[in-house]
């Protein structure tokens, strides 16, 4: 029992925990629309934000690899025409 609650007010039983509240309060609570509070709303709208930055250095870091992965592959295709062409400095420097 709360401190602003009467003895002689009716209790109605809560149904998630089991607890007794005032009937009244959960006639009210039970009629009002599900609104989200101010700070999940917030919550939402931080963690909406940090996914587009962590998505957005994800992207940064692919299109580098892919370019790094573009020289590797052109300098190997330049080794493998060397090696093709008999050139003994290139296989030396392969080893």
């Amino acid at each position: 029992m709360s401190e602003i609650q009467s003895i002689t007010e009716p209790k109605a039983e809560n149904s998630v925990n089991g607890t007794a509240a005032p009937a009244g309060q959960t006639e009210a609570s039970a009629g009002a629309p599900a609104t989200k509070p101010p700070f999940v709303e917030t919550l939402r709208a931080l963690g909406t934000s940090w996914a587009e930055v962590a998505i957005g250095y994800g992207r940064v870091a692919l299109e580098n690899a892919a370019r790094a992965l573009d020289r590797t592959a052109g300098k190997l295709g330049e080794l493998q025409g060397k090696l093709k062409k008999g050139d003994e400095a290139a296989a030396e420097g392969a080893r």
